[in-house]
């Protein structure tokens, strides 16, 4: 049996026709990174936390403090005339199959409980591509409506979609009708075999974002960011994987 704690940090969050933006970490991490850069450059204030006992068993150490693994909700009022965002972002997923449909129906339910009209998943879609500007693909819930535009973005035409990038948008269709869609970053195999993150996959989430959800963001905090990583010799070295979406 699975335990739950919602711990809600703002009382009675109003929120204008909501759109939610959500990415628990996966193989490829550029989902999550992605919605970690919405929240920093936005400014969007945490209203909720859920913590979750199938979460792996570790503990995240901040600023010398342990705390459990948790997903974090993050509102964002928009300042002019467009809806405000949810934006949902985790420190992991749990570790069992019924652990991540359960954690997805609390996560599904409480977005239908803040009124959120649209949804949009982020992920990677592992290719085999090192180099060049990342293409984003897209899969749908239902009618898109007013974000009817991203429909001119490549569509994802098969495959499987694992974990609660997934799921939570499917549960949110199917039990509570809020329709809404998975994007797909082209992501680099290689580097997500090294866990390493795909700068330009996120990069490319960020500008697809901005584009159609019409959001204020600074050019500058979208650009790729250097890192100290392993060499470029060995990120060419011939890493066998699997290529699975989630």
């Amino acid at each position: 049996m699975y335990e739950v704690t919602v711990r809600k940090l703002r009382e009675n969050v109003k929120l204008k026709d909501p759109v939610c933006v959500h990415a628990l970490p996966d193989i490829t991490e550029v989902g999550v990174t992605a919605v970690k850069r919405l929240v920093e450059a936005l400014g969007a204030e945490k209203i909720v936390e859920v913590e979750f006992t199938d979460m792996p068993p570790i503990v995240i150490v901040e600023n010398g403090i342990v705390r459990p693994p948790q997903v974090h909700f993050y509102a964002w009022r928009n300042p002019g005339r467009e809806e405000d965002l949810l934006l949902i972002i985790g420190d992991d997923q749990p570790m069992t199959a019924p652990g991540i449909y359960a954690l997805s129906e609390q996560i599904a339910k409480l977005i239908s409980e803040l009124n959120v009209k649209f949804l949009v998943a982020l992920g990677g879609y592992l290719s085999d591509s090192d180099s060049g500007e990342r293409s984003v693909y897209f899969t749908s819930t239902g009618e898109l409506g007013e974000f009817s535009n991203m429909g001119k973005l490549e569509r994802m035409p098969r495959g499987e979609i694992m974990g609660a990038n997934g799921l939570v948008p499917t549960i949110a269709k199917g039990k509570y009708g809020i329709n809404g869609v998975i994007l797909l970053s082209e992501t680099d195999g290689k580097l997500a075999a090294i866990g390493q993150s795909d700068e330009e996959a996120v990069a490319a989430l960020l500008r697809t974002l901005k584009k159609y959800l019409k959001l204020p963001i600074d050019e500058e905090k979208m650009k790729v960011t250097e890192k100290k990583t392993r060499t470029a010799e060995m990120c060419e070295e011939k890493i066998e994987y699997q290529t699975y979406i989630y």
